[in-house]
């Protein structure tokens, strides 16, 4: 097996183990314990601060600039809202879930499963085989009768849901599916990312760092970059992607699952959102030519990720965000190809090898024509 071969086996790897973690925002205690494990003996230092961020320094280099590059643990969810009587569990939603894809499905609490319940279809009315219960409807059925089996269970108020889909190899050996791909994929590439440059001399100091809460309003990443006040930063997250029949590639997603990582050059449409600083996208550019890595480059106004937050810290940080395509986000089937992750690495190593103090992230240094 080739070099490629050997690191898309590794991303396989790295991603079944920690996408198969519940970390749901807020409650990502499982993926940030994994993660330091993974980290320690391949880094100088690793710390967690009490949000649930995760710090890795790889390879002070000296007088040379900071270098952030950051990926987000938590997935979305739901917390139990109140247990009935008999048993059944009502909930709220964390994040981006999708009523219409709850029904039916296997979730897990505190590690025992269960099931999101369904109405029989021999007695739902023709309006009703029509359409999705909504959120207040729903209710999860973990097997018993009454409220104090499940209580018995450790289950209380505030527990966190997630969906209990492990990731699967498709027919297409290259391509895998299943729930929190989004962002355990990226997760995967800040520790081989580590793991590869141990050892390295580096003209930076490299912070490999896990932000918690993304999901919902990218909290993490505020504090963060607060704390390291990195020279420049750069998000590596996952975008939805076109090329399906449903999703149009240009009028409505840029950018497609196989064809290489996505340079991300806007963000939302408002205050909310992030534009590239135009020297890191340019830095990036020339990185990925010379790496010999194919970029496809995006303005996406659907989301948004922790570069939104990551570039408006303290006196302003240079920002620019790799995102690996994937299909049917917010979902239990997250797919994506991992050839596309293993080129996101290799960008990644080449950006921190070729950052140092030489590197012009200069507003006006830019290509702006």
């Amino acid at each position: 097996m080739d070099e490629r071969g050997q690191l898309r086996e590794r991303v396989r790897e790295l991603l079944g183990e920690l996408a198969g973690l519940d970390g749901v925002s807020g409650h990502e205690h499982a993926v940030v314990a994994r993660l330091r494990e993974l980290l320690e003996p391949v880094s100088d230092s690793v710390e967690i601060d009490t949000y649930g961020n995760v710090f890795a320094r790889v390879n002070a280099g000296g007088d040379g600039p900071s270098l952030m590059v950051a990926a987000h643990s938590d997935e979305i969810g739901a917390l139990v809202k109140s247990i009935e009587p008999n048993g059944m569990i009502r909930f709220e939603r964390v994040g981006g879930v999708i009523e219409t894809l709850l029904i039916g499905r296997h979730v897990r609490i505190r590690g025992q499963r269960g099931v999101v319940g369904v109405k029989a279809g021999h007695v739902q009315s023709a309006e009703e085989r029509g359409r999705a219960p909504g959120m207040r409807d729903l209710y999860i059925d973990m097997g018993f009768d009454t409220a104090a089996e499940v209580e018995a269970l450790g289950i209380r108020v505030g527990d966190a849901i997630a969906y209990d889909e492990p990731m699967e190899t498709l027919a297409n050996p290259v391509r895998v599916s299943g729930k929190a791909l989004d962002n355990r994929v990226s997760c995967a590439i800040m520790v081989m990312l580590a793991e590869r440059l141990r050892g390295e001399d580096l003209g930076c100091t490299l912070h490999v760092v896990v932000t918690v809460q993304e999901e919902v309003g990218l909290r993490g990443a505020r504090i963060a970059t607060h704390r390291l006040n990195p020279d420049a930063a750069i998000v590596v997250d996952t975008v939805p992607s076109g090329g399906t029949p449903d999703v149009d590639f240009h009028r409505d997603l840029r950018m497609r699952i196989g064809a290489g990582p996505v340079l991300g050059l806007a963000s939302s449409g408002g205050s909310s959102g992030h534009h590239i600083n135009p020297g890191m996208r340019d830095f990036l550019r020339r990185t990925a030519a010379d790496a010999g890595v194919t970029l496809q480059e995006s303005v996406f106004y659907g989301g948004t990720s922790d570069a939104s937050a990551v570039h408006l810290v303290r006196d302003g940080i240079p920002t620019g965000v790799i995102n690996i395509a994937r299909r049917y986000s917010h979902s239990p089937v997250e797919t994506l190809d991992l050839n596309d992750a293993v080129d996101t690495l290799l960008l990644l190593e080449a950006a921190v090898r070729a950052y140092n103090a030489d590197t012009d992230l200069d507003f006006l240094a830019a290509d702006w024509g």
